[in-house]
């Protein structure tokens, strides 16, 4: 008799929990439809006539971290003009971001006391507190990089040292996910 309730009462947790989820689900959609709109501007403004290069999923164990989508003006990477976008399917802090990313970073360069003080700051003033289904956008152009989170520019840069390493993060060829970097590469076909 007890097995049966706790059954009953499991089954009943989880129909709350769908439909929960669902209603979650609707909101957030009807939510990047308005996000999506900003940055299509945003993307036409720099990269007109853009082409999707790929699409990944990054997950650490069975978490999914971010959706990334590639594009470019042709379609192909590399190109002159490229952006990458990122959607964030759980929250961070600003701090946890900083630290993983110049982590990333000091994997394809080994940085001095100075440069590294200088990169915190730079990451410091560039990243925010992120939250579930956020965007963030990197732009780079022949002689420039910009940054977008949400709606707000957040770096414009012309040191390409930077923007290299910090693009390749994602898309060099022995990045911390070689499956995630060859979908978005578009390769994975």
């Amino acid at each position: 008799y007890k097995n049966g309730r706790v059954r009953i009462t499991l089954k009943f947790l989880i129909l709350l929990f769908l439909l929960f989820d669902t209603n979650i689900a609707l909101s957030e959609t009807q939510n990047q439809i308005v996000k999506n709109k900003i940055f299509e501007t945003i993307l036409e403004k720099f990269i007109p006539n853009y082409k999707l290069v790929g699409r990944a999923t990054y997950k650490f164990f069975l978490l999914d971290i971010y959706h990334a989508t590639l594009i470019s003006e042709t379609g192909h990477y590399p190109s002159d003009k490229f952006a990458l976008i990122l959607r964030y399917n759980r929250d961070f802090t600003k701090k946890s971001v900083v630290k993983e990313t110049v982590e990333q970073l000091q994997k394809q360069k080994k940085y001095s006391e100075s440069e590294l003080i200088a990169l915190k700051q730079l990451l410091n003033k560039t990243f925010r507190t992120i939250q579930k289904n956020d965007q963030f956008i990197a732009i780079k152009l022949l002689d420039k990089g910009i940054f977008y989170f949400k709606n707000e520019k957040v770096l414009e840069t012309s040191d390409m040292d930077f923007l290299d390493l910090f693009f390749n993060i994602w898309l060099r060829e022995n990045s911390q996910d070689p499956d995630f970097t060859k979908s978005l590469l578009g390769k994975d076909n």
